[in-house]
């Protein structure tokens, strides 16, 4: 199952990675991950999760996020430095685990890049919603944070 789902992911990974862009990123929850980026604004993406309590091996979460606006927020032709922000929606599945759980989320971000190199660029994002638990039934506020670096 692991085997077939890893090929699941590589091969998705390859597809999306043909038609965007991608990127890695770090935060929390998922200390370390990839990420594709469709034309059309979908982003999907695979992170390591570390155990959630002394000696509990990590997990993997997969998301699916949509970027539904964005827009320029500072551009300096002399500088060539410039800003964006995106805001959109999505999901969370951490199922590997111990306690699987999934989330919905709201995200907000801004990315700083440089005019003379656009296709490569360092964001930061907020992402908030609601964690839905299975074992034990259960949900809570989730508060997320991503940090890293863009290529289009």
């Amino acid at each position: 199952m692991k085997k077939w789902l890893a090929y699941a992911v590589l091969g998705l990974g390859s597809a999306v990675l043909a038609a965007g862009g991608a990127g890695l990123y770090g935060g929390y929850p998922e200390v370390f991950g990839i990420q594709f980026v469709t034309v059309e604004g979908w982003r999907m993406s695979v992170g390591l999760l570390p155990g959630e309590t002394a000696g509990e091996s990590p997990s993997v979460a997969l998301s699916l996020d949509l970027v539904l606006a964005g827009g320029e927020i500072f551009s300096d032709g002399a500088s060539g430095m410039g800003s964006s922000y995106y805001a959109g929606a999505g999901g969370t599945a951490s199922l590997l685990r111990p306690n699987p759980e999934v989330n919905g989320h709201a995200m907000l971000g801004l990315q700083l890049y440089n005019s003379q190199v656009p296709s490569l660029g360092v964001f930061a994002e907020l992402q908030l919603g609601q964690r839905f638990t299975f074992a034990p039934l259960g949900t809570n506020t989730y508060l997320g944070f991503r940090a890293g670096i863009s290529l289009r």
